[in-house]
């Protein structure tokens, strides 16, 4: 069995050695969709999930000219290619799209393309970890101030950023703040085994924690850890964990309960809304 939160680029170059072993593989990260395998099972979000919320809430807003950030890899491009299409299909205008490699850090000539583009939304899908940082440092050095939301940023990273992700829009499965039984039991458990060297819970943690718990699941339904009965028991199976009841029943991904947010002064997301179980759409319907 492979549980794994990693890169989309790691997990296309990793998908041949899966399928070759024919070892069921639960892949935990949020990702830009329509990766498929009979092997492969996602509880993360994919596009379909995640961007809707964010650019109907913009349109409310009064956004009608977009422009897109990405990095140059499978996520960015993939996440943008279907954020595109929606601004388009819900009436917006798409006035930029631009692209800098994942290892890049100079962002100077697409922010100057960014001010003079006329657009009055940004929406960006940078790889996790620095191009975030650096984009966002940037955007604000730059004296950019229009609504900014991040397909890339979780609620761990948005901790870890100051005051640079202040008013940053997010679209994620987990958020802190869901107020419910279960997810307040979490991070009570949390709190209690970890202590101060507790970091935050998010939206990538907390599907790979709940991800044991549904191979567990799987194991226990099948009645044996044998890899081709534990692969038919992973799409019957549930579990009840931080983000509520998770099955991956839908073509192999899950559907899920999103939460808008916005990030504050001090790291922390407030949900600005929620929307219950929001179905991943076509991703693969030929397994």
């Amino acid at each position: 069995m492979l549980i794994s939160m990693e890169t989309s680029a790691a997990r296309n170059a990793g998908l041949p050695a899966v399928a070759k072993g024919k070892v069921p593989y639960i892949y935990t990260s949020f990702y830009e969709g329509r990766s498929c395998s009979p092997f492969l099972f996602v509880n993360a979000w994919v596009p379909e999930q995640q961007v809707p919320p964010i650019v109907d809430y913009l349109n409310k807003e009064g956004a009608k000219k977009y422009f897109l950030v990405g990095s140059d890899y499978a996520f960015g491009r993939g996440m943008l290619e279907f954020a595109a299409k929606y601004v388009t299909e819900t009436g917006g205008e798409i006035v930029g799209e631009e692209y800098l490699p994942m290892d890049g850090t100079d962002w100077t000539a697409i922010i100057s393309n960014l001010k003079s583009s006329g657009a009055d939304a940004l929406i960006t899908s940078t790889a996790g970890g620095a191009p975030n940082v650096t984009l966002t440092k940037q955007l604000r050095g730059a004296g950019v101030s229009l609504p900014y939301a991040n397909l890339a940023v979780d609620e761990g990273t948005a901790a870890s950023m100051g005051a640079d992700a202040e008013g940053i829009l997010i679209s994620a499965s987990y958020v802190t703040g869901i107020e419910s039984e279960a997810n307040q039991a979490f991070l009570a458990a949390m709190e209690a085994k970890f202590g101060e060297d507790l970091r935050t819970p998010n939206d990538l943690s907390v599907p790979q924690y709940e991800a044991v718990y549904a191979y567990a699941a799987a194991v226990e339904k099948a009645g044996s850890p044998d890899a081709r009965a534990v692969l038919a028991a992973l799409p019957e199976v549930a579990v009840e964990g931080p983000r509520g009841t998770i099955s991956m029943n839908k073509q192999h991904h899950a559907p899920l309960t999103m939460y808008l947010g916005q990030v504050q002064a001090d790291g922390s997301v407030e949900v600005v809304a929620s929307f219950e179980n929001v179905d991943p759409g076509e991703q693969c319907p030929n397994l």
